[in-house]
């Protein structure tokens, strides 16, 4: 199964845009690779092609423009047997120019596929590093003035392992993804593209004028640099990669397991936590202010102090302090490989921004437990529901405080942990200047 999870049409990029073509392409090349989301990493900044994490089912991190070669390189040091690739555009190699010398020069083995199609698109067509002379866009009506940046070039005369430069639109452009990610060491990927928004009607660009235009500025399609070669590869011909596999680790390298967060002060006794599955999940859906994403962490930091590995991920708008605020909790007693989320087996809803931002309820399993403010109107659901008062409590607790007791009383309604076990691993594991607070939370909730 592929690991893209929207079709082009589905995806948001303008119609007969190639950044469709491309993830599409880099999804088979994941398939064809047998990898699972678990052993991927895409990494990706700002632009039009930043947008491309939403649409994979693997681990994703989106950073600040141009900078994504800086955590891909940090996440491939600390987690050195996953495939790690940057999905970066031009701009963002303007942007981060340094960062793409640096990486190569020092042999990281991450793969870089640059989305360039000649300016930036997301902000309105201005002109980019890479724009051709005479390139006419936003920013450059009368045609640009200055020679285009060779992206492969650069990665070339830094010390890359493994440099091409194709179109998108080429009927080998599968082949140069399998021979970027099968090769040794730092890889790039030059990937020319149309922008049919602001490049590709004002400069007369289409699929066969690119190996025009790579020609007259010298700049050959073809693989320029193999490391596994022994002879340098033919510009314009796609790489061979019959029998090419990059040897990959059937398990993690010493110092390559994941860390889980540091122990308390005090550890609670282990035996506290034997009722714990191997696995269980838990969805807090609430609002701004309400303390969602602290209340799990509380939790979650009991649960790593007891020895269970926890990973915790956020959801909120950009405004922060109004709208919904979501927290999900996964917790296992093995190292958590993949942070993507199945069904909670614990749902705690407590405002009408939570359960909207939440959506459907029908495809939680029949022993999910979910526990909601009983004003609210939940949709029809299979799971077991129970229905708890919240201005009672937030009387007792403060109204930030309330998803902390909705959580202690999931965790004991679940039979994950009796009710003693609980208030004495948080007696032990809390610490911090809000101890007295949320040990009070989780005793209202106990209640």
């Amino acid at each position: 199964m592929s690991m893209v999870t929207a079709t082009r049409q589905e995806m948001s990029f303008c119609p007969g845009c190639s950044h469709a073509a491309v993830l599409e392409h880099i999804g088979a090349a994941l398939e064809r690779a047998h990898l699972t989301p678990g052993q991927v990493c895409l990494v990706s900044d700002i632009g039009c092609i930043g947008i491309a994490d939403k649409y994979f089912a693997c681990h994703t991190f989106h950073g600040l423009h141009g900078r994504s070669l800086t955590y891909a390189e940090g996440i491939k040091r600390c987690r050195p047997e996953l495939t790690v690739i940057v999905l970066i555009g031009d701009g963002g190699c303007g942007i981060g120019t340094a960062h793409l010398v640096h990486t190569a020069r020092r042999g990281v083995g991450i793969k870089v596929f640059v989305c360039n199609n000649f300016n930036f698109g997301m902000t309105g067509g201005q002109h980019s590093p890479t724009t051709p002379m005479m390139g006419r866009t936003a920013t450059t009506p009368g045609g640009a003035v200055d020679q285009p940046l060779d992206i492969a070039q650069l990665a070339l005369a830094s010390g890359a392992a493994f440099v091409a430069r194709c179109g998108a639109l080429d009927k080998n452009f599968g082949q140069y993804l399998d021979a970027a990610l099968t090769a040794p060491g730092f890889a790039l990927l030059d990937i020319w593209e149309l922008c049919v928004a602001y490049y590709m009607p004002q400069n007369k660009l289409t699929p066969p004028a690119l190996i025009e235009l790579s020609q007259s500025l010298k700049m050959p399609f073809g693989v320029l640099r193999d490391a596994r070669s022994t002879e340098p590869s033919d510009a314009g011909a796609p790489p061979d990669t019959a029998g090419v596999r990059e040897a990959r680790p059937t398990s993690a390298p010493t110092g390559a397991t994941a860390r889980p967060a540091p122990r308390a002060s005090a550890a609670p006794d282990a035996a506290l936590f034997a009722g714990w599955p191997a696995r269980a999940e838990i969805g807090v859906a609430g609002s701004a202010g309400e303390r969602i994403r602290s209340a799990v962490g509380v939790i979650g930091e009991i649960l790593v102090a007891g020895g269970l590995h926890c990973a915790q991920l956020d959801d909120y708008p950009i405004t922060v302090r109004k709208g919904h605020s979501i927290s999900n909790l996964i917790v296992s007693r093995d190292p958590i490989r993949y942070t993507g989320l199945r069904e909670p087996d614990l749902l705690i809803i407590q405002s009408d921004d939570g359960l909207r931002r939440w959506g459907a309820l029908q495809s939680l399993p029949q022993d999910a437990l979910v526990i909601a403010a009983d004003e609210l109107t939940l949709p029809p659901t299979p799971a077991r529901v129970e229905r708890l008062p919240l201005r009672p409590i937030a009387t007792q607790v403060q109204r930030e405080n309330v998803a902390l007791a909705l959580l202690a009383r999931g965790v004991v309604a679940c039979g994950w942990m009796t009710a003693e076990a609980l208030r004495a691993a948080a007696d032990v594991a809390i610490g911090g200047k809000f101890r007295d607070a949320n040990l009070r939370a989780i005793d209202a909730g106990l209640q």
